[in-house]
Order: C-alpha cells, then structure tokens, then sequence
C-alpha cells in the first residue's frame, strides 16, 4: 500500500486536474512554487498539515479529501459544481470567438439531450 505522502500526491494531482488547471495555475492560486506542487505530487515532499490544508482550501475540498478520497465532499457539497468547474476549466486561456464556439456546442447539445429523454 503507497505511504500517505503517495496518495497525498495521487489525489492533488487528481483534483488539480478536475479543475483543468496545471501545476503553474495550482501554484499561483496558492501562492506557491510549481515546482513545489509537482515535488508534492511525485512524494518528493513531506508536507505539513498546514499546507494539506491551504492545498485544500484553493482546491475548495475538504483537507481529508487529499488523504483519502471516500471522504471527498466538495464545499458546494454538490457534484454538479465540480463537473461545473471542470467546464470551466474547458474555458480557461481561451479566445473569445473559441469560448462562444464552446458555449454554442454545449448549449446544442444539451437541447439535444433534453428533447431525447
């Protein structure tokens, strides 16, 4: 069984990558090397409970979600949010003639769903 500095780093690279972002994006919003984020991913680094807890709180997760996903609760405590913000994770660095082609797409599509239920 991988040490909890293993799964520390499986599940920070999982929920980073939820939100679409890079180790760049997930560093800058906490305020922290993205360097550091991917030393803590690989479990090159012992981190403290503090820093579980900042990871956290940028990610907008529980802080025991990063140590063991079935206590995953998202603030919203909803599921949809997070595959909402995986979607807008789709937007991100994106033109504004790319973003409206997105939104069009989504938009179609989810009319098509809903007239073949």
């Amino acid at each position: 069984m991988a040490d909890i500095y293993h799964r520390l780093g499986e599940h920070l690279r999982r929920e980073r990558t939820r939100l679409g972002w890079t180790q760049e994006e997930l560093g800058e919003k906490a305020g922290l090397h993205p360097s550091y984020i991917g030393q803590i991913e690989r479990a090159q680094k012992k981190v403290s409970l503090a820093m579980v807890d900042r990871l956290a709180v940028t990610l907008e997760i529980n802080p025991s979600a990063l140590l063991d996903p079935q206590n995953m609760t998202y603030k919203s405590s909803t599921k949809s949010s997070a595959l909402e913000a995986r979607i807008g994770g789709l937007l991100r660095d994106r033109s504004p003639k790319e973003k409206m082609i997105l939104y069009t797409t989504l938009k179609q599509l989810a009319k098509s769903i809903r007239k073949n239920k």
